[in-house]
């Protein structure tokens, strides 16, 4: 390649003009082209920073919810047993048969006899069902505190009212059932929609006697 003669007028032309060139093309990028991919570029940048920012926070939230899965598995299964155990202790369905039959079993286990067993009407209140039995049973005093001590620690939500105590006048002394136990044993179900209220009175009185005035 022949040297370049930097001295002759020639070539400094040509390099000037050259250098002016570089330094027009320099203007015209950065004050018309750069000004409008800039915008562009700039936009595209927050748009992909917004959406990084959004990512790294629903990750976040799915590694809290991983790392929090035990604890709310665990909290389920206490509630479930709590439900089970409430299930239990008032019933959504009456279940009569089987709570008789663990009403006689419980005499049978403790000694007693039944002299009374009869089932009495329902009575329906607004959130639940009271199923009363009238009871009667015979028995040692002991082994009729334990009958009662039986039925209040059932599952199923019991109570004893009404109750009376008494000698059993028709023991023959050697049979061992000295005392005779009177109650009315209340078991409970769950309404499974609330029980329409009463209605009010009409206050027919007061319209017979508006009528008298009337008249």
């Amino acid at each position: 390649m022949a040297n370049v003669d930097l001295r002759n007028p020639v070539v400094q032309k040509a390099l000037l003009s050259l250098l002016v060139a570089a330094g027009v093309l320099g203007v015209f990028y950065f004050t018309h082209l750069l000004p409008f991919g800039y915008p562009a570029q700039s936009e595209r940048i927050d748009a992909l920073k917004a959406d990084y920012e959004k990512k790294a926070a629903e990750l976040a939230r799915a590694r809290a919810t991983v790392a929090d899965l035990p604890r709310f598995e665990a909290e389920y299964d206490q509630l479930h047993e709590r439900w089970t155990t409430a299930a239990e202790l008032l019933p959504t369905d009456r279940q009569m048969a089987a709570l008789l039959r663990k009403i006689t079993l419980s005499a049978q286990e403790t000694g007693c006899q039944f002299v009374v067993f009869r089932p009495s009407s329902p009575r329906t209140e607004t959130y639940y069902t009271e199923m009363p039995l009238q009871l009667q049973v015979n028995g040692g005093y002991h082994q009729v505190g334990s009958f009662l001590a039986e039925l209040a620690n059932m599952r199923r939500i019991i109570t004893v009212g009404n109750l009376h105590l008494r000698q059993n006048a028709q023991t023959k002394g050697d049979d061992g059932l000295t005392t005779t136990a009177d109650c009315v044993a209340s078991a409970y179900s769950l309404n499974s929609s609330p029980a329409p209220a009463a209605p009010a009175p009409t206050g027919k009185k007061g319209g017979a006697a508006n009528a008298h005035k009337s008249s």
